[in-house]
C-alpha cells in the first residue's frame, strides 16, 4: 500500500503571513502627517509629505490629517491653516508654550497622546534631525513599527502601508510592512517626494488637544538657542541646479573642476559617498541615501558610477546629465543624457562655454 505524497510546505515570508489585526487596532483609520515647525518656520518636507499622504488617503478612501504641535500663538495657527492649502481634511493641534522649543519628552507626550486618542492608521514624519528623533521615540512608546528613510510609499492590496527603502548599504531596495500593529509609521527624507501644488483653501476643522504637562514634568531644559553656524553651508536639497563629482575624477584637485562649473552656473555642488569617505569633500555635500536627496531641474554627474545608494538620492531630478568613461556605468541606466568621455577633459570645456555664453543675469534662467 503506497503512502500519500507529502504536500509542499507553505512559502515563508509575507505571503504566508496572515494579517490578523487585534480587535483594538481595527478602529485605527486615516492618514496623518506630522507638521514639523521650529521657531515659526514649517519645514518643507512636511508639505512634501502632505502630497504623499493625500495619495495614500485617496487610495484608502479615508481622511488626510495634519498634526501641528507648537507654542500658543500666530505661528502655530498659521501652520494649521497652511495645512489645508496642502490638502488636509482636518488638523489635530497641540498648542502650549511648553512646546516653544523641541524637547523629546514634551513632543513625544503630545504626539503619542493624540495618536492614542484619535487612532490613525498611518503616521508620516520627515526624516530630519527632529523628525528622526521624534519618530523613534513615538514608535517605541506606542510599541509599533517604524520604517525609516523611505524612498517610496504605497498601499498594498490589503490596505497595508508598503514602505520602500534601500538596505544592505544601498545595494538593494526592500519594501517593509507593519502587519499587526498600528499606527504604521514611516519617515521620508526631504526632497524624496515632490512638492504638491499649494491651493488656497479656507481653514477647515481643527481639533485641539491639551498637552497635559507642566514644566516640572520635563527633565530637559532649554537654556538658550544657538543657531547652527553651518546651517547655510549648502542648499543641495532645494537647489535648482546641482553639479556633482565622484571617484572617476581621480583626485581632490580635480574635484575643483566641479566647483568651477557650479560657480559659473550659479549652482550648488555635491559628491558621491566615496569622496566624503576619502576626506575630499565635507559630508554636507554628499548626495545619496546616506547624504542629501535632491530634486533639481538639472543635475550634472561627473565621474559617478551611479550605484543604488546614489540613484535614490537623485532620480527625482528633471534632467540628469551623466559624464563617465565607462559606457556600462549604472548611472547611464537612469540618466536622461549620457556622455561617454573623460570628465576631467569635458568639465573645463563646459565651464569655458558657459562662462562665454552666460551673463550674471541669465544664470537665474538656466533651470527655468
Amino acid at each position: 500500500m503506497g503512502t500519500a505524497p507529502k504536500t509542499a510546505a507553505p512559502a515563508a515570508g509575507r505571503a504566508a503571513t496572515k494579517k490578523e489585526l487585534p480587535e483594538h487596532f481595527k478602529a485605527y483609520k486615516h492618514v496623518w502627517v506630522f507638521i514639523e515647525q521650529e521657531r515659526g518656520q514649517v519645514h518643507p518636507v512636511s508639505w512634501e509629505l502632505m502630497g504623499a499622504g493625500r495619495k495614500l488617503a485617496d487610495k484608502l478612501k479615508v481622511d488626510l490629517a495634519a498634526v501641528v504641535i507648537g507654542p500658543e500663538g500666530e505661528a502655530t495657527q498659521s501652520a494649521a491653516a497652511e495645512s489645508f492649502c496642502y490638502g488636509a481634511d482636518l488638523v489635530y493641534m497641540v498648542a502650549d508654550d511648553l512646546l516653544a522649543d523641541y524637547r523629546n519628552e514634551s513632543y513625544t507626550k503630545a504626539l503619542t497622546d493624540v495618536v492614542n486618542t484619535y487612532k490613525p492608521e498611518i503616521l508620516l514624519l520627515g526624516a530630519t534631525t527632529l523628525g528622526r528623533d521624534l519618530a523613534g521615540s513615538v514608535a517605541t512608546t506606542l510599541l509599533t513599527g517604524l520604517t525609516a528613510d523611505c524612498t517610496e510609499l504605497d498601499v498594498d492590496t490589503d490596505g497595508s502601508l508598503a514602505a520602500t527603502r534601500p538596505t544592505f548599504g544601498g545595494s538593494l531596495l526592500c519594501t517593509i510592512y507593519t502587519l499587526n500593529y498600528r499606527p504604521q509609521m514611516a519617515t521620508v527624507r526631504p526632497r524624496v517626494m515632490p512638492m504638491p501644488e499649494r491651493v488656497v483653501r479656507p481653514v477647515g476643522r481643527v481639533v485641539s488637544h491639551p498637552l497635559g504637562l507642566v514644566e516640572d514634568d520635563i527633565v530637559t531644559k532649554v537654556l538658550s538657542f544657538l543657531p547652527d553656524r553651518d546651517s547655510a553651508k549648502s542648499n543641495l536639497a532645494y537647489a535648482d541646479v546641482v553639479v556633482a563629482g565622484g571617484l572617476g575624477l581621480g583626485s581632490p584637485e580635480n574635484f575643483q573642476l566641479v566647483r568651477q562649473l557650479a560657480t559659473v552656473l550659479g549652482a550648488e555642488y555635491g559628491c558621491s559617498r566615496p569622496l566624503v569617505q576619502k576626506g575630499w569633500v565635507t559630508s554636507d555635500r554628499q548626495i545619496g541615501q546616506t547624504g542629501k536627496t535632491i530634486r533639481p531641474k538639472l543635475y550634472i554627474a561627473a565621474g559617478i558610477s551611479g550605484a543604488i545608494q546614489h540613484r535614490v538620492g537623485v532620480e527625482g531630478a528633471d534632467l540628469i546629465v551623466a559624464i563617465n568613461t565607462d559606457r556600462n556605468a549604472p548611472i547611464f541606466d537612469f540618466a536622461h543624457m549620457g556622455i561617454v568621455t573623460d570628465a576631467i577633459r569635458l568639465l573645463p570645456a563646459l565651464t569655458a562655454a558657459f562662462r562665454a555664453r552666460l551673463s550674471p543675469h541669465s544664470r537665474d534662467r538656466i533651470a527655468s
